[in-house]
């Protein structure tokens, strides 16, 4: 294609470029490998033939050319006078070439179709003629983008007020334009448009402003807008605001919810979902889920008459929150980046004030001795979306007698209500685990706790539970380890564990049997240790039946994505065993391939700062490196791990050096 662009040889060996400005210019073409200019042309321009063969180039005045790249020499040229062409491009076949004619006496923008081998004119169509007085705003309007549809039937033109139509190259007519929101591209002085459709053409990507986006070619909807930020991080949204996004990107996009702008990091829990994502980009439809303008507004919450000094390892945190409208749900409290209360009992006290909208909540929160961060969030009344931060720091004087405790809940479940749950490995991957830790964490802690559930009785639902609940009187400097092994499965939104009592997989008996993923949080947030490692090792039970594997790709978000929608909610690292469209490979070493990896790292193998310390960030790394090697070399399939982090990064094991 052509413009003031880069432009690629079809095999990819050479590139196009121009210098110079609107004056004297030079296209020069050059070695991708060396850098080195095998040849140059006089011109502002210049593009590839499909076949690689000639290459078109534009000289302001002198007008359009076509040059065999093997020689150099003109084979014709086809004057545009003082006309500016801003963008030209090939049709696939390679016989046509298509050109944006811009009258700079501001009466018409054209696109006029040539025939390659004689530069012939075919025919001229575009917009409607520009008449007023000159600007920068109708100047912007010129079109300076092209792109031909693979099938070579129609062409889509864009302008730099972010414009862009799709034309039909038989008749000449405009079909129709694109539905851009709300964004605009600028203006030629600042903002290059560009265009071009995916190979099977059912969709254009664009540029506009500071984003690119892609619409569905046949409706001019909009499927998807991708961001990226200048320090790396990115984001990719769709029109009703579901989103996927790298660690920190969702925190510079901003939303507006009831006219009120908001961080879209603020809605992560219920609208980042990659899995959407990827329906929307692919063109399907989310007209069933619900929108961000759905969304009511979050209240404010704000930390108050909270002593910043204390000599005790406890104290009362309260809490003053404002009903913006959208009710009141969940309440959290992390300290140091881990949740320690998470309170949705929505027992609110409600104490009379100026404003009847204001509540107050308290909570006793242990501290640990030195600097504790307080952060503070409460949710609106669906829990759809979060509000912002209150913060508040407390330093903590007083003498702690012992050394940190290490407390582990390890579960593994083999045998099931339902018997085709059967699992061969899951015991023996549980008791690999307890022994590899206790073995790694003794000399490093004043206590190794770790409790096992193996038996059908000990790994019910409602045993797990009443464990967990009993790890509710941890202290902030301990470290609390959760591993299970079993199985797990996504529907209806919601990630579930799969209880030894599971019969029947359907979605009732799943939220009446299983442990769903809002009550393992709520479990996990109440626990107040700072120090948190969960090890998901479930095998995907949508295996069983393609009920649930349509539940995982159209109503439920992956495995993956609740994962690390879970160790952002809870504050903690969280190790998955594989995605949820792959399964967890079993059968090495009398093992299955993730926990067998997992305890290698956690015996000195992930040490790779040799500090005889294993940490958990080490430890994330060395799974996430080793597991998909392994999958590959021994089992010849897929396995990617799911490694999500938050919170603090902290050692969990000695390696005795």
């Amino acid at each position: 294609m052509g413009g003031r662009r880069l432009s690629f040889s079809p095999d990819g060996k050479f590139i196009l470029g121009n210098t110079g400005g609107f004056g004297a210019a030079t296209v020069k073409m050059a070695d991708v490998q060396t850098g080195r200019v095998a040849n140059e042309f006089n011109g502002s321009s210049g593009g590839f033939s499909p076949d690689g063969k000639y290459i078109l180039r534009y000289e302001r005045v002198k007008g359009i050319a076509l040059v065999d790249r093997a020689n150099g020499g003109e084979l014709w040229q086809t004057r545009t006078g003082h006309n500016s062409v801003d963008a030209f491009v090939f049709s696939p076949d390679g016989k046509f070439i298509l050109a944006a004619k811009n009258d700079f006496g501001m009466e018409r923008t054209s696109l006029i179709l040539l025939d390659t081998a004689t530069g012939n004119q075919i025919k001229k169509f575009g917009p409607p003629p520009l008449y007023g007085i000159l600007s920068v705003k109708r100047l912007a309007e010129l079109i300076k983008a092209l792109a031909f549809s693979p099938d070579g039937r129609f062409a889509m033109s864009g302008d730099g007020n972010g414009h862009y139509k799709l034309w039909d190259i038989s008749t000449g007519t405009e079909v129709r334009q694109l539905k851009l929101v709300d964004e605009t591209a600028g203006t030629m002085f600042n903002v290059v448009p560009a265009v071009t459709f995916s190979p099977d053409g059912r969709t254009a990507v664009v540029a506009a402003g500071a984003s690119t986006r892609l619409f569905d070619v046949k409706t001019g909807d909009e499927l998807g807008t991708m961001i990226a930020f200048e320090d790396g991080e990115w984001l990719v949204i769709t029109p009703n605001g579901y989103y996927n996004s790298s660690e920190k990107g969702d925190q510079y996009l901003s939303v507006a919810v009831g006219g009120r702008s908001y961080s879209i990091a603020q809605l992560r829990e219920s609208f980042f979902r990659p899995d959407l994502v990827k329906v929307a980009l692919s063109g399907g439809s989310l007209k069933s889920f619900r929108k961000i303008a759905d969304i009511k507004q979050p209240p404010a919450v704000a930390i108050v008459d909270t002593l910043t000094i204390v000599n005790k390892d406890e104290t009362v945190i309260t809490l003053k929150i404002t009903d913006a409208g959208g009710g009141i749900g969940d309440i959290r409290l992390y300290l140091n980046g881990s949740a320690v209360v998470l309170d949705s009992s929505r027992g609110v006290t409600i104490v009379p004030t100026q404003n009847a909208a204001d509540i107050y909540k308290k909570y006793t929160v242990k501290l640990t001795s030195g600097v504790n961060t307080i952060r503070a969030i409460a949710f609106n009344g669906d829990n759809s979306m979060q509000s912002n931060d209150a913060l508040h720091t407390i330093t903590a004087s007083f003498k702690s007698i012992t050394r940190p405790s290490l407390y582990a809940m390890v579960i593994g479940i083999n045998e099931y209500k339902n018997p085709k749950l059967q699992l061969n490995f899951a015991v023996a991957d549980a008791g690999l685990f307890a022994d590899t830790l206790k073995k790694g964490a003794a000399s490093l802690f004043d206590k190794v706790v770790v409790k096992t559930l193996l038996t059908k009785e000990d790994t019910t639902r409602e045993n797990i539970l009443r464990e967990l609940k009993g790890m509710q009187s941890l202290n902030p400097d301990d470290l609390f380890v959760f591993y299970v092994a079993s199985h797990g499965t996504v529907d209806d939104g919601e990630y579930f564990l799969i209880t030894s009592n599971v019969g029947s997989t359907n979605t009732p008996k799943l939220r009446a049997d299983a442990i769903s993923q809002n009550a393992l949080k709520e479990l996990v947030a109440n626990i107040p240790a700072t120090k948190k490692l969960i090890v998901i090792d479930t095998c995907s039970a949508g295996k069983l039946g393609d009920a649930i594997q349509t539940a995982m790709l159209t109503r439920g978000m992956s495995e993956d994505t609740a994962m690390k929608v879970l160790s952002r909610a809870v504050g903690s690292t969280i190790l998955s065993a594989s995605t949820s469209v792959q399964e967890a490979l079993e059968g090495y070493q009398g093992h299955g391939l993730f926990t067998f990896v997992l305890s290698e790292g956690l015996n000195g193998k992930a040490d790779k700062s040799k500090s005889g310390y294993i940490k958990t960030t080490e430890l994330a790394d060395y799974v996430d490196n080793e597991v998909p090697v392994l999958a590959e070399k021994i089992f010849k399939r897929a396995q990617y791990p799911t490694i999500s982090i938050s919170g603090q990064a902290f050692p969990i094991g000695k390696t005795g050096k």
